[in-house]
């Protein structure tokens, strides 16, 4: 199964017509100019996706001239003129593709008018409405059918066991102008680009998704009403968006902290989120970066700090040197933590104040360096820095220990209630990332949290014992002077 979402149709319908209207008169002469005036550099002058910012831009611009439109609530190859609307209107999660509710309602209808002239033939042929089965409601029993049927129609080949988009398929996959596609991480419905509503995942599960290898699967399944089990199933698999942290908090405990990334420690431990963006400061730029979600999880105890980091990635990448390259994250600091709010520069300091990483790199473990820049970075010798890291189903689960307390001013100690800067680079060697190339944060800020007094464990029942015993002494000095 190819399952790739191609625009948020989530979004509140005041950005779209009436439900009612199935399609909508436009001026394709006016919406020549709104075309050319906003559409033109990536889609082209002749709309087939040759423009001039084209060649830098993952997925690549639509080419308008074949006709294919990926997201659709229609039974045949014609999109309703309201499907192109929505998909102008509120653009493509997960592309280059903005939303475009900002044009007034008259213009997004007079660009959908002249962007059925750059294959007018495909448009003879009026759109047919589809009809979804009954809708079934989730549970158990549901989301247990909905696995059943993601094994029985192989969508796991393309999409994974698990749904994160590393299923064996996924280097072969290809669309209809014969570029690589990727297929969607089904645990992120923030990034469903055909909308996260279990009307739209079921809308894309029959209809399929035309010029990709996702084919239509209403007629494939068992029975019409698996569409909505399945459904369930995907939405089962991860959140509709994630809460991101503003504030990265380190968690006391008394005990020794786990190194095993897959312990039960880490498990009960709430995971902080934090989304990270392609690096487009210096050269080389990453306008479309593989790793844009980490979570953080973190604890210490009287002699270490340790962080548990989780983020996807379809392959376990040690890289060939060439074209691939080793994945890798680090954690980063100021070299010195300070009382003030001043901070080294976010991409790995410069050359007047270097930073400290923590990092993973596959194949070397962790370790400890210092950064004078993305393209300046020297290991630290003499460290105490250790890790374990786990690698399945697509995703990444590492550990990172060293100790809370260090001597030298190229590695910072961590204090509690200390608000000490923290930020996060990330490779996707697999994907070509290495040096400047990468994901990353800008500055966010750590906290340990203050070890909590054995005290509050032992007032209450003391106070409760010396209210008992006050009380007993009351009523026996009443019962004395009756």
């Amino acid at each position: 199964m190819r399952l790739i979402i191609w625009a948020s149709f989530a979004a509140s319908l005041s950005l779209a017509a009436p439900s009612s209207v199935w399609a909508q008169a436009g001026d394709a002469a006016a919406g020549k100019g709104v075309y050319e005036r906003k559409c033109l550099l990536c889609h082209g002058e002749k709309g087939d996706g040759n423009g001039a910012g084209a060649e830098h831009l993952v997925p690549r611009p639509r080419d308008f001239t074949k006709g294919l439109y990926k997201i659709r609530t229609t039974a045949n190859k014609t999109p309703a003129d309201q499907d192109v609307f929505r998909v102008i209107s509120e653009g493509m999660p997960g592309t280059s593709m903005p939303a475009w509710g900002v044009l007034p309602e008259r213009d997004r209808w007079n660009l959908v008018a002249y962007l059925k002239t750059f294959a007018p033939e495909q448009f003879k042929e009026a759109p047919k409405k589809l009809e979804l089965p009954k809708e079934v409601s989730s549970s158990e029993a549901s989301i247990k059918r909905g696995k059943e049927m993601f094994e029985a129609i192989e969508c796991h080949k393309c999409h994974g066991s698990e749904g994160r988009a590393d299923g064996p398929s996924r280097a072969e996959l290809k669309d209809e102008w014969g570029q690589p596609i990727a297929p969607a991480n089904l645990t992120k419905r923030w990034t469903f680009r055909g909308g996260a509503t279990r009307t739209d995942i079921a809308t894309r599960i029959a209809a399929g998704v035309l010029g990709t290898p996702m084919p239509a699967f209403l007629d494939a399944v068992e029975k019409p009403e698996d569409v909505w089990h399945l459904t369930n199933y995907i939405m089962s698999l991860g959140t509709d968006r994630p809460g991101f942290a503003t504030l990265v908090t380190v968690g006391a405990v008394s005990g020794a902290i786990p190194d095993d990334p897959n312990a039960a420690f880490w498990k009960k431990t709430a995971p902080q989120y934090l989304p990270l963006m392609g690096q487009v400061i210096v050269d080389p730029r990453n306008f479309n970066p593989a790793i844009e979600l980490v979570a953080v999880r973190a604890a210490y105890n009287d002699k270490e700090v340790a962080f548990h980091l989780t983020w996807d990635d379809p392959t376990e990448s040690k890289g060939d040197g060439k074209q691939t390259f080793s994945d890798a994250i680090s954690l980063k600091f100021p070299a010195q933590i300070t009382a003030g709010t001043e901070r080294p520069y976010f991409l790995m300091g410069d050359a007047d104040e270097a930073v400290y990483l923590l990092r993973w790199e596959q194949g070397k473990g962790v370790g400890e360096a210092s950064a004078n820049g993305p393209a300046k970075i020297a290991p630290l010798a003499g460290g105490e820095a250790t890790g374990a890291v786990a690698f399945a189903n697509g995703q990444y689960r590492l550990v990172m220990k060293r100790p809370l307390a260090v001597k030298g001013e190229a590695r910072p100690s961590f204090r509690p209630a200390q608000f000490t800067p923290v930020a996060v680079q990330a490779w996707d060697g697999g994907a070509g990332e290495s040096g400047p190339k990468m994901s990353l944060t800008s500055w966010y800020y750590l906290r340990l949290e203050e070890p909590q007094s054995s005290r509050r464990f032992i007032i209450p029942p003391v106070v409760a014992i010396l209210t008992l015993a006050a009380m007993i002494l009351v009523v026996r000095t009443a019962n004395r002077t009756r």
